[in-house]
């Protein structure tokens, strides 16, 4: 029985890079996202930069002025050591850290590049379960007039994060006029659009990917006039495609197959984003066929990578192929689980 692995495709990586820069979008990859895509990006030495939000991953970026660091209640001291190391783009997401970093870069007497993470139409964003980031666009107006002569900002951008597989919120120029004053338009260098640009799973398709270049676009031409940069931030939309997951099928009773690996050590977005992976090869509803549950070897009872995967005569040692696998991957050490081997192919 072979190991299972990951197999990284380089083409696929430069091929959705490709289609966000034909539209003429300026790019920065969430290097979280899938740190092997990452590196693959900096050995090509593209015209691309690196958003980066933990400390451990700088060292892993070469260029470091490619890098634009997101802070989260560093210190003055671990600021000043993000300048050592060359940084000089960040993106702030409360007023206690914006103060903090303008009062340390006037002590240093250096320029720096600062976003200010906006909400967007705050009244569509409930919080639920998860985080908000971002400041309210009214008070980030309010800071744009304050800060907009500092001498110790060279370009001053608006940063706007959007929830993961955004299929429908793309209506962007008409928010960014609704939410930024004509001063505040005025005054900033760039905007990023930040990610959530959707990628393929069982219950996501591509199909609203034409409308959504569409509205990109749009945005782009609009910002121009002000001699705005769009920037791009993309994650999920560059490493899921790029990445597929081999594994082997160890059994298989009760329309149940248990294949040789875990969600938890390969696929804990399946578990935290309900992002179900497609199947190679799996059939649709009118084919011939027979429907399985595909669970992991762990005995955790949640581990379960597709509820119901129609499949025609799988057999002990046949491959399950998962689609789209690249977002995300990364493992936990639950029952001592390691990282599994990641094959790079052209």
């Amino acid at each position: 029985m072979k190991e299972s692995r990951f197999i990284l495709s380089k083409q696929i990586v430069f091929d959705q890079i490709k289609k966000l820069l034909d539209l003429k979008l300026k790019i920065s990859y969430s290097y979280k996202t899938n740190r092997e895509v990452g590196n693959i990006l900096q050995e090509k030495n593209l015209d691309v930069g690196f958003s980066i939000h933990a400390f451990e991953e700088i060292g892993m970026i070469k260029d470091k002025s490619k890098i634009s660091f997101f802070t989260q209640a560093e210190s003055e001291d671990q600021l000043k050591e993000l300048f050592k190391k060359g940084i000089r783009s960040f993106v702030i997401d409360n007023e206690i850290d914006l103060e903090r970093l303008l009062k340390v870069v006037k002590e240093e007497g250096i320029k720096i590049n600062l976003s200010l993470r906006m909400k967007f139409q705050e009244h569509r964003i409930g919080s639920g379960k998860y985080f908000v980031y971002g400041i309210p666009a009214k008070k980030i107006n309010e800071i744009i007039t304050r800060i907009k002569n500092n001498s110790n900002i060279d370009k001053l951008g608006i940063h706007i994060h959007r929830k993961s597989q955004n299929t429908s919120e793309w209506e962007i120029q008409e928010e960014i006029q609704d939410s930024l004053t004509q001063e505040s338009l005025e005054r900033i260098n760039i905007i990023n659009l930040g990610g959530g640009l959707p990628s393929v799973y069982r219950s996501y398709t591509s199909k609203v990917l034409p409308y959504i270049f569409e509205k990109l676009v749009i945005a782009r031409k609009f910002l121009e006039k002000y001699d705005i940069e769009t920037i791009i931030e993309p994650g999920r939309f560059v490493a899921a495609p790029a990445v597929k997951l081999e594994t082997e099928i160890i059994q298989i009773y009760d329309s149940n197959i248990i294949i040789n690996t875990t969600l938890y050590n390969c696929a804990l977005d399946t578990v935290i984003g309900q992002h179900k992976m497609l199947v190679e090869g799996e059939l649709e509803k009118e084919d011939e066929g027979k429907y399985y549950l595909i669970k992991g070897n762990s005995p955790t009872r949640d581990d379960i990578f597709r509820y119901k995967v129609k499949l025609k005569n799988p057999k002990v040692g046949d491959k399950i192929t998962f689609l789209n696998a690249g977002a995300y991957n990364y493992t936990t050490d639950f029952f001592g689980y390691k990282k599994l081997q990641t094959k790079i192919g052209e």
